[in-house]
């Protein structure tokens, strides 16, 4: 038994618990016992029998829509064991042996409620919130900025992943349309276009070319675009799918910054817009680098933009037991732009402030963060991957970014 299929079996014990644990709660309640059992009875078969059926494709060398269908079974799968879940949770106090008769129909009824809640969030995750495109606007302010550069504007989109809408165009169209409804001098894209394959993109190659700005499309690679979720034939096949995710975004007018720059000037002001292929902290190999990205970082006279798919490398020195870069991203870097999080595609606001499970893994998960006068942004991506849904208030994001001289950051 492999490492991986622990945790399958194990969740698939723990629900197997949990359905017995109701099936005998159903069956001895006074109101239609047989009914409420059965039904609960050959709806968890159906389920198991579902996920076994999931769990046992062979998801790394299968096709896209495959690959699509896989996600949408799992996540119909918890559909229905999470609502249980939140609802055994509500209902086992209000049924100890002491309870009384009040006591447990409240119960009952509040665990019920609570369970038909947390399910219309989660379809709701599927069904709304992932179309619910959302437009952030920052006026980020610093004082190394070049005077022609004040009310230049970024916009950055990020997490694609394109294969989750396996052909379906429309979502996509209506990003580009927003895009380039912003009006913005410079576009930037902060990776992970597809999930797995090149081909996920090609039905939207014709869409995504009609993105424009008077400096360019600029792109970089993330994790999910190197291939590394595929059971390739060879390293060179990989490679080769790799290259023609490179050379389809170039066809679409992208520039592909793969450990390169690009030197935007205006007047006689220049800035640069670096971009690395992404960093993994050990033990995987680290594909970025910076001085190939940008071999003048250590002059200081120029503003410099870096696109980057994985945010804490922003501190990197807190990640790599080899201190080569150190702190350089955080102390020479003006604006970092990365993606990568998704916000884990699950979030809530209370009072203004935003929380996710995202934060339990990354330090920096999602907005806006600074040290002194350098700042990163993290972009919690317009698509989704692992699971078909966002839920909460994990909208697909597009950022405009105002660059304004000297000053404080404003968000609104």
């Amino acid at each position: 038994m492999t490492v991986q299929w622990i945790p399958l079996i194990t969740l698939l014990v723990v629900n197997f618990g949990l359905d017995l644990w109701l099936f005998r709660k159903f069956k001895n309640e006074k109101k239609w016992p047989r009914l409420k059992s059965g039904v609960h009875a050959v709806l968890s078969l159906v389920l198991l029998a579902m996920i076994v059926v999931t769990i046992s494709i062979p998801h790394r060398r299968c096709e896209n829509g495959t690959f699509v269908a896989i996600m949408w079974m799992i996540y119909i799968y918890y559909t229905f064991y999470v609502p249980r879940y939140v609802a055994a949770f509500v209902w086992m106090p209000t049924h100890l042996k002491h309870s009384g008769t009040l006591t447990r129909k409240v119960g009952g009824i509040t665990a019920t409620a609570v369970g038909v809640l947390v399910f219309i969030v989660m379809w709701m995750g599927v069904l709304v919130v992932p179309y619910q495109l959302k437009v952030n606007r920052l006026e980020l302010e610093f004082e190394n900025l070049p005077q022609e550069f004040d009310g230049y504007r970024i916009v950055q989109f990020s997490d694609l992943h394109l294969g989750t809408y396996n052909g379906n165009t429309k979502f996509v169209e209506e990003c580009v349309d927003s895009i380039n409804g912003l009006k913005p001098d410079l576009i930037c894209f902060t990776g992970d276009l597809v999930n797995r394959l090149t081909s996920e993109a090609l039905p939207y190659k014709t869409i995504l070319s009609g993105l424009h700005a008077p400096d360019g499309v600029v792109s970089i690679l993330g994790n999910h675009d190197e291939g590394g979720y595929f059971d390739w034939p060879s390293e060179d096949d990989r490679d080769a799918d790799v290259q023609a995710l490179i050379d389809l975004q170039e066809e679409m007018g992208w520039k592909v910054l793969t450990n390169d720059h690009i030197i935007v000037a205006r007047d006689t002001s220049e800035i640069a817009v670096a971009g690395t292929i992404y960093f993994r902290g050990w033990p995987f190999p680290k594909y970025g680098n910076l001085d190939n990205a940008y071999p003048d970082f250590d002059t200081g006279k120029r503003f410099i933009v870096l696109l980057q798919h994985i945010p804490n490398v922003w501190k990197l020195e807190r990640y790599y037991q080899q201190r080569v870069i150190m702190a350089r991203l955080c102390d020479e870097v003006d604006l970092m732009l990365t993606g990568h999080t998704h916000a884990m595609q699950m979030m809530v606001s209370i009072f203004g402030h935003k929380f996710s499970p995202a934060w339990f893994v990354n330090e920096f998960w999602g907005g806006l963060y600074t040290e002194g006068d350098h700042k990163l942004y993290v972009n919690i991506g317009i698509g989704m991957v692992g699971m078909p849904a966002r839920l909460g208030v994990a909208y697909p994001e597009i950022t405009l970014i105002t660059l304004k001289k000297r000053g404080k950051c404003v968000v609104d």
